[in-house]
């Protein structure tokens, strides 16, 4: 594959993020930097840079000796993102629908009818779908108002991103936009206590992760 001269790094960066959060880079591969040079027809530095980049967003690990590998989630740490995520978007939820205004409803509405679009379309790609279902509660985070709240979420957004594939593991991505209407209308329509329950209930529990993630390892 062949980059622009266009910050060669950023875009080492963006492709390799792309691989390791849509699943082409699994949980735990090893990535050799020869390899990536000689792939993607990069100097290892810049490779190397890139990597560094992706280790401070938390998606690959360096180990002595070892080399980089993408990371890994043990049970604590699938269980600190579940709450993270719980804590984060739950919060949002009411604060968007405690402040909601015309404008801010208008957003939301659109971009929701954007996401219905992309899951009643044929062959729809579950890549896709996981990164609309992030980027709908990206935008409630946005506009709850909190620049506190969207910083603390955004620094754990690509993890976040990864734990929304891996617990899509068994899910019809033609459903992901219905299973958040009543999450809308209700953030929409200021209803504060709805809107923070039903933003809880929408993710998957922790211990439904655990089972789908033993059984898709059988």
């Amino acid at each position: 594959m062949k980059f622009s001269k266009q910050s060669l790094e950023e875009q080492a960066v963006e492709y390799l993020r792309e691989k390791i959060i849509s699943g082409v880079y699994g949980v735990g591969e090893k990535l050799v930097e020869s390899t990536l040079s000689k792939d993607l027809e990069l100097s290892r530095t810049t490779i190397r840079m890139a990597l560094n980049t992706l280790a401070n967003e938390g998606l690959v690990i360096q180990k002595p000796y070892a080399g980089w590998r993408v990371v890994s989630f043990s049970e604590d740490d699938l269980w600190e993102i579940y709450h993270l995520r719980v804590a984060f978007e739950s919060q949002a939820a009411e604060m968007l629908a405690e402040r909601i205004t015309d404008e801010k409803r208008e957003k939301l509405k659109a971009f929701f009818e954007q996401y219905v679009a992309l899951c009643e379309s044929d062959n729809v790609c579950l890549n896709e779908v996981c990164q609309f279902d992030l980027k709908l509660h990206q935008l409630i985070v946005v506009l709850s108002g909190s620049q506190r709240l969207a910083r603390m979420y955004n620094s754990v957004l690509n993890q976040l991103l990864m734990f929304i594939h891996m617990t899509h593991l068994d899910f019809d991505a033609k459903e992901s936009a219905n299973s958040h209407t009543s999450l809308v209308e209700a953030i929409c329509q200021g209803q504060p206590a709805l809107a923070g329950k039903l933003a809880k209930e929408n993710i998957t529990t922790f211990t439904e992760l655990g089972k789908k993630l033993k059984e898709s390892r059988k």
